[in-house]
């Protein structure tokens, strides 16, 4: 079999949308929104930024090892090895073809990761496998922070739910539920993508080309991000700052752009683009180190792609 060419640069993804009276994050066990109760920052994980990217790229019809409903489900199997099973059903001949190579040529050959890498979300994050005799624990090339925090501060809003069913028979009214939401905050999410271990994930330039539309029309009202708790959210900016060499660094990408807030305005008055400028100047320094060799940017906001477009080491991605 032909060997696939994968990802051979390192980099660092920024991607910047704004969210208005909703809850970007809850916590799992509260429900309230994740904040840092100290800086007034609004907080967002990793998980539900994988989230939205998994969710766009299934509806686009692209196979995906971590799925949230259990429709795959063919046996008594649960979790990984009932997705296990459905992926060695679905790609049985191409699985048995490449199992028979193996054997010709004497090499290991794992069936739960053949057909785990056969899954964009697989190839981008890692995945785990748990059967015995094929257990597999594959590591992403692609890593975001663990709790990314809005660029402005924020003041969390209390917000109460009637619900139109009553909660239990004796009762003739709705439910009322209290929540938090976000009036509104810049969310910047910090990624890392590292060439070495997209080849082992078999991570392929067009596996990041789908990432990137994944972030920007995932997050933005496709998919899980089309929810009642979700609406209200805009894609603003993606950038890939990529390094000239796979062995260089530079500190602190994700602390380079700043607000400008108009009119004296206090971060948690911002409601909208209208009430700030976005000050890019660290971001136009940093592209002229011999470390970063281009940064690539993808916005639909005629203002930000003119304060990007035309300069040196500048490009525009095409989804």
């Amino acid at each position: 079999m032909e060997k696939v060419k994968t990802v051979q640069h390192k980099s660092e993804i920024l991607f910047l949308y704004d969210t208005a009276y909703n809850i970007p994050n809850g916590d799992p066990f509260t429900g309230e929104q994740r904040y840092d109760e100290e800086t007034k920052k609004i907080l967002v994980s990793d998980v539900r930024i994988k989230r939205y990217v998994r969710d766009y790229l299934h509806i686009k019809g692209k196979d995906i090892y971590v799925i949230p409903d259990k429709t795959f489900a063919e046996g008594d199997e649960t979790g990984s090895a009932s997705r296990i099973k459905s992926l060695q059903n679905k790609f049985k001949n191409e699985l048995a073809e490449a199992e028979k190579i193996a054997k010709e040529k004497k090499v290991p050959f794992s069936k739960a990761m053949f057909v785990m890498q056969k899954c964009i979300d697989v190839r981008l994050f890692g995945g785990i496998a748990t059967g015995k005799g094929d257990a597999v624990n594959l590591t992403g090339p692609v890593q975001f922070s663990l709790l990314n925090s809005s660029l402005n501060q924020a003041n969390l809003r209390m917000h109460q739910n009637t619900s139109m069913f009553s909660s239990s028979v004796e009762k003739s009214q709705g439910a009322i539920g209290t929540t938090t939401v976000v009036p509104y905050s810049i969310m910047q999410i910090h990624g890392w993508l590292n060439p070495a271990v997209a080849e082992k994930s078999g991570m392929t330039e067009e596996d990041l080309n789908l990432l990137f539309e994944g972030l920007w029309y995932g997050t933005s009202g496709e998919g899980s991000s089309h929810s009642r708790s979700k609406a209200g959210q805009n894609s603003i900016l993606l950038l890939e700052i990529v390094y000239s060499e796979n062995n260089k660094k530079v500190y602190g990408l994700n602390r380079l752009i700043k607000l400008k807030n108009k009119d004296d305005k206090k971060d948690e008055q911002l409601r909208g683009l209208e009430d700030f400028e976005f000050d890019f100047s660290g971001i136009f320094t940093i592209a002229t180190s011999d470390r970063i060799k281009k940064i690539r940017f993808y916005t639909e906001i005629p203002q930000i792609k003119e304060a990007f477009a035309k300069r040196d080491k500048f490009e525009e991605i095409q989804f």
